[in-house]
């Protein structure tokens, strides 16, 4: 059985596009290590991940957090919206990068479906991208920054961007000719069985679409609409992953989780774009 280090290292390898951080010069392995031509150096964490960033960055988004997703994602609560990701992406080969992959749940579905497809996931989170290296896919995953994407020009074929503020002009430089941006933005009805909990109105979805279709023509749409049957112990793990929460206290989320409702809703729309230059 291949090592972390020793996926992270093949992935590398058949993506071929690492880029320093630093100068933006070609990565190549060095060792046990990556190297420029400029003698910058990026060390691989014996976890099997790089960390790009310059200085580590505090997020609210912890290890217990990214627990709980992981739990909801392996209930299913988000089988459709892997499929219409899937749907939406050309027949053949892909290079995909996941863009503010979180722990990595849809790379690793997807990279599952397809043997010749390879991809890269990259996160703000420390603490996402260690558990993203637990998948058993093989992908090079990544903590950095969307605003820097340690890519060279032109890399992958599909950029996802799953509940995550986007980069656009980085997505467009790191896009193929052809590529597509694959964008999960929420409905009007995601997770309202939570904000109903908390009193907080429906979700407005007006503005994201609109600075969307500003930034990118829509070549394709799927709305992924469900409502999920949740256990009390799934309901509780939706307390916990969902941003919405993470203003609150435990006991404060506790005492939410301890009033579970029967069913939450994924509202999500899925649009393939061309980002326009």
């Amino acid at each position: 059985m291949l090592s972390k280090r020793e996926k992270l290292f093949l992935a590398a390898e058949a993506l071929g596009c690492l880029a320093c951080p630093t100068c933006g010069a070609a990565l190549t392995r060095t060792g046990d290590d990556f190297a420029c031509g400029h003698r910058h150096r990026i060390n691989v964490n014996r976890k099997g991940c790089l960390n790009v960033l310059s200085a580590q960055v505090d997020s609210c988004y912890d290890a217990d957090l990214f627990a709980a997703r992981g739990r909801v994602f392996d209930a299913g609560c988000y089988n459709a919206v892997a499929d219409a990701i899937e749907s939406l992406l050309p027949e053949g080969s892909h290079r995909l990068l996941d863009a503010g992959c979180g722990d990595g749940w849809y790379l690793n579905a997807l990279l599952a479906r397809h043997a010749d497809w390879c991809g890269a996931g990259i996160d703000i989170s420390r603490d996402a991208i260690l558990q993203a290296t637990n998948h058993p896919c093989t992908a090079l995953w990544c903590v950095g920054d969307l605003r820097r994407l340690p890519f060279g020009d032109d890399s992958f074929t599909a950029v996802l961007d799953v509940l995550t503020p986007a980069n656009y002009e980085e997505f467009r430089r790191v896009l193929a000719p052809g590529g597509l941006l694959i964008k999960v933005y929420p409905g009007s009805g995601y997770l309202q069985e939570l904000r109903d909990a908390r009193r907080l109105p429906p979700y407005e979805e007006g503005q994201v679409d609109a600075y969307l279709r500003e930034k990118a023509v829509v070549t394709g749409e799927q709305h992924v609409l469900v409502q999920h049957p949740v256990t009390p112990a799934l309901w509780r793990d939706f307390v916990w992953m969902t941003p919405l929460m993470q203003d609150l206290s435990a006991e404060e989320k506790n005492a939410i989780a301890q009033r579970p409702a029967r069913t939450v809703t994924i509202d999500l729309h899925v649009a393939a774009c061309r980002v326009e230059g």
